[in-house]
């Protein structure tokens, strides 16, 4: 693990959009952190739902990093998820989630261009604690899934063209539920890996 932004010697690095009510460090350098009910972060294309609600901690990022952490999500409701997001600004941002899908959980992608967010659902997870990664080179993006931390699987890549500068980090959301409590086990900063497949 290299940087881990939880610990506290790095921890004034981070700041809050969206602050929950509740949310603490844990004694293992990781974070607990509680969304409440409806947050999220989405846009709509067809202007149903308009939300950026969604509790978000957050560090300045160049751009180029790589952001990893490990997540457990106590999934109670529809869309319940924790997510790893990168943002330039509030129009263009994307995100990598650990949801429920209302059965089980699945890894789930939503990338916003210009105030329009899709939503693509990718595959069922059949672990409880799986490491997502996000991977940003210059204008391309990728973003992974593990279920050991070790073989990594690409979910997505995708172009972000923007001048201003990124922040990324940890979101908890529960978009149709009551609520919704998130553990991030660490959220690791590091320079992109020159292996990677893109």
């Amino acid at each position: 693990m290299i940087n881990n932004l939880f610990i506290l010697e790095e921890r004034e690095k981070l700041k809050w959009k969206n602050e929950p009510m509740y949310w603490e460090y844990t004694k293992e350098d990781g974070l607990i952190m509680d969304a409440s009910a409806n947050a999220d972060f989405f846009k709509d294309p067809g202007g149903k739902h308009i939300a950026e609600s969604a509790p978000f901690l957050y560090v300045q990022v160049d751009s180029s990093f790589q952001l990893t952490t490990q997540i457990q999500v106590d999934m109670l409701h529809l869309y319940d998820s924790g997510c790893l997001m990168l943002m330039a600004d509030d129009n263009n941002w994307a995100k990598l989630c650990f949801e429920f899908n209302g059965e089980y959980a699945t890894i789930v992608s939503v990338v916003t261009k210009n105030g329009s967010s899709d939503d693509c659902n990718s595959e069922r997870v059949m672990v409880e604690t799986p490491y997502l990664r996000i991977e940003k080179n210059g204008l391309t993006i990728s973003f992974y899934y593990s279920i050991d931390g070790l073989d990594w699987k690409l979910i997505r890549y995708f172009g972000m063209d923007s001048s201003a500068p990124f922040i990324a980090g940890a979101v908890a959301q529960s978009p149709m539920g009551s609520g919704c409590r998130v553990n991030f086990k660490y959220l690791s900063l590091s320079s992109p890996n020159r292996d990677s497949r893109f």
